[in-house]
């Protein structure tokens, strides 16, 4: 009893909590285009009682998330130990919490479990895929390119074609682009497009489509008979909502996998139960962090279905494709993974064969660059 009690006394703790937003990060723009050449972020540390150092960030969560982790969350978990991630999110109980934030509260938490699960790896010396099971060291990838940001023209098919193509000759194999971007979705002008790629890349590279929720269950069909015949091999969300019925029988009219989970609206294991899927999609820094990712991988594994990843977080993404048996691939969205170039001194990349290899060091490996912080803060 007086060792137990000794080494409860002895425990990190949390000491520290600081969100941010960061702007105007200067980032390489895609490769025939000038814009986007800047990017913004939310990045947050935590630090231990004891100096370790854990961070985390997302280009996707609004900046409300900042005031709602330095003065709403931090209060609640100063002092806690950092090992105890399950222990966190029941710190905000549903009807205090929960009602009432929502994906917000969310999207903070699974800020905070990611940079307490670097805290965890920094402090027994381990990589976060090891401690997340270690089932490997490399994962597969690929890029997604072509899509238009800051008022930029959309991508003419040529454009599309001719980007693939360059990378493409990079080594990279296996393309993804969107579909369903016109004001009304329109499948025979994406499949122009996406036969503009293939016409480019040639039959060995494999190409994918994400449709970001913006189809209906007519227009999803369409495009897939369409698409076909261009041996595709993802489609990702192409259904309003992700509605799990409307998936599920979309799913026995193609054969084109489909994956689903990056954006939420019903639970990863609605669309399991549903047979919504071939491929099930969390992300991390919107659905919890690493430890809702390992309950949805295994949630996953007991349908036998394999785990992607479909979001500009990809750095973040790979020790959780790395750590499970069912771990699968993870998006380079080129557009945010410059993001995270700009923001840590080193970041995982593609290597020849369509390749990420994980870090080795302890923790994530992602440390942000000297004086970012300073430069780039929104004060």
């Amino acid at each position: 009893m007086l060792y137990e009690t000794q080494v409860l006394e002895g425990r990190q703790k949390i000491a520290r909590v600081t969100a941010r937003q960061l702007k105007n990060i200067p980032i390489q723009p895609p490769p025939f285009r000038d814009v986007p050449d800047k990017e913004g972020a939310l990045l947050l540390q935590i630090e231990t009682d004891d100096g370790v150092v854990g961070w985390s960030t997302s280009g996707y969560t609004h900046p409300i998330v900042v005031d709602l982790i330095n003065k709403h969350i931090t209060p609640r978990i100063l002092g806690e130990d950092p090992f105890r991630t399950e222990r966190i999110p029941m710190l905000f109980d549903r009807h205090t919490y929960e009602r009432p934030l929502g994906r917000a509260l969310v999207s903070a938490l699974a800020m905070i479990d990611i940079a307490l699960w670097d805290i965890k790896g920094k402090t027994v010396g381990r990589p976060v895929h090891h401690l997340l099971g270690g089932a490997r060291d490399r994962v597969p990838v690929y890029v997604t390119h072509g899509a238009a940001y800051d008022g930029a023209p959309v991508y003419s098919a040529e454009e599309l074609a001719a980007e693939a193509a360059h990378i493409a000759s990079l080594g990279i194999t296996h393309l993804k682009n969107t579909v369903g971007r016109q004001a009304v979705p329109d499948p025979d002008d994406d499949y122009r497009r996406m036969k503009a790629m293939r016409e480019a890349v040639g039959p060995d590279v494999k190409l994918s489509m994400d449709g970001n929720l913006r189809m209906s269950i007519d227009q999803a069909l369409r495009l897939c008979k369409l698409c076909e015949e261009l041996d595709i091999s993802i489609l990702e969300e192409p259904i309003h909502y992700n509605e799990p019925a409307n998936l599920a029988y979309l799913r026995t009219q193609t054969n084109i996998a489909i994956a689903a989970a990056e954006n939420e609206k019903f639970s990863a294991r609605d669309l399991l139960v549903a047979g919504a899927v071939d491929i099930i999609q969390p992300n991390v820094n919107n659905d919890g962090g690493y430890s809702a990712g390992l309950r949805t991988a295994t949630l996953a594994r007991a349908f036998n279905i394999p785990l992607g990843h479909g979001n500009g977080n990809g750095p973040h993404n790979i020790a959780l494709h790395a750590g499970v048996a069912n771990g699968g691939m993870v998006e380079y969205h080129f557009h945010k993974w410059m993001a995270y170039n700009a923001i840590f001194k080193q970041v995982p990349q593609p290597v020849a064969g369509g390749f990420l290899d994980v870090s080795q060091q302890p923790g994530l490996g992602l440390e942000p660059k000297d004086g970012l912080i300073e430069e780039y803060e929104v004060k």
